[in-house]
């Protein structure tokens, strides 16, 4: 109820939406194509002037609900391969037993059982933090470390640590571990261009993939993240917002968004380095996509997003999910009813629903 008023107070201050009669009839539209109210319209934004024409081919609330439903249970039919991507411990050593190129695990912790370097260290106490991590930062010849929850999401409880500031974050990083199994990946240094737009966090992208019944693997939606004032995390839910890629042009279009929630923006440059988006050309977006094409079929799943960060040397796999979100990665199609494979995924989840019936 409360992130409902949120939009509709958005909408309501939003000097740039369209006439509230051609709002009007136009919901009358969407409402009688889909045979539901359509609550997406304001949503996602396509009350607005600069909203996209053809709004009817995007889901709606009902039809993404339903599709992720489908999702969730073709997900049953690959348990394994599901423990693997939702653990990132569990994540790392199988890209390491694949030399898939990710980032190190350093050193990682059960609870108050940490590992690192073929040793045991309890750790109890503030100080005893302290020291363990100072240990690490001198053996590894590093200065700060990414701290996060094997099975976290959406990063929430992502930790950077630093050996400037450890005394200071000592008794917040000993709450959240000792009371969680975290692991301490090293600290990505992405590529200078991709840092420009925002050099505080590290700026992914998420490539969503559709593996179909004949094992080819066809890619959906992109689109690349970005955080924002002092957020060391780009991920939409923390604050950070998107903006849709041209899978062809290896471009992005030109508005970044971010969800309604989280402060209905809508700008086509950073907020805090002024960075226009439109037109920008991502190092190495081709080796991306070969990247994300091998490494798929190492995760014979459905449909899986692919977080990617993108280094001086090239595209490094962040993490994958095999229960991504989709309505971002649709922009990037201006629709998914756009896109001709999607006709397969949309035939599945109406033949899943047939037969739960």
């Amino acid at each position: 109820m409360k992130s409902n008023l949120k939009r509709l107070r958005y909408f309501l201050k939003d000097s740039n939406k369209k006439s509230y009669y051609v709002i009007f009839k136009e919901l009358l539209q969407l409402w009688a194509i889909k045979k539901h109210f359509p609550y997406h319209y304001i949503g996602r934004y396509f009350y607005r002037k600069d909203a996209p024409t053809n709004f009817k081919d995007y889901l709606s609330v009902q039809e993404y609900n339903r599709l992720m439903e489908s999702i969730a249970s073709r997900n049953l039919k690959h348990p394994t391969i599901s423990s693997i991507i939702v653990d990132k411990l569990f994540f790392y050593f199988y890209c390491l037993e694949h030399k898939i190129s990710t980032p190190k695990v350093i050193s990682y912790n059960f609870k108050k059982s940490f590992f690192f370097n073929g040793q045991t260290f309890t750790i109890k106490s503030s100080s005893e933090l302290v020291d363990y991590f100072l240990m690490v930062f001198k053996s590894a010849n590093i200065s700060s470390i990414f701290l996060k929850p094997t099975q976290g999401r959406q990063g929430f409880g992502i930790i950077l640590l630093n050996e400037v500031t450890i005394l200071e974050q000592s008794s917040q990083v000993l709450e959240a571990l000792i009371n969680n199994p975290y692991i301490h990946q090293e600290v990505v240094i992405q590529h200078n261009e991709v840092s420009m737009i925002h050099h505080k966090s590290i700026n992914t992208i998420r490539l969503e993939t559709f593996i179909d019944k004949e094992d080819i693997i066809h890619f959906l939606g992109a689109y690349m993240r970005f955080g924002s004032g002092d957020s060391v995390v780009d991920n939409i839910s923390s604050g950070g917002f998107f903006v849709p890629i041209n899978i062809e042009e290896s471009k992005l279009f030109k508005k970044a968004l971010t969800g309604m929630i989280k402060g209905a923006r809508i700008t086509d440059k950073h907020p805090d380095s002024g960075f226009v988006f439109e037109d920008f050309k991502i190092p190495y977006f081709d080796e991306v996509l070969t990247l994300v094409r091998n490494v798929a079929s190492l995760f014979p799943g459905y449909i899986q997003g692919w977080d990617i960060a993108i280094t001086e040397n090239g595209p490094i796999i962040i993490e994958t999910n095999d229960f991504p979100g989709l309505l971002q990665g649709e922009f990037s199609y201006h629709g998914y009813k756009n896109k001709p494979i999607f006709k397969e995924i949309m035939e599945d989840t109406k033949e899943y629903h047939k037969t739960k019936r």
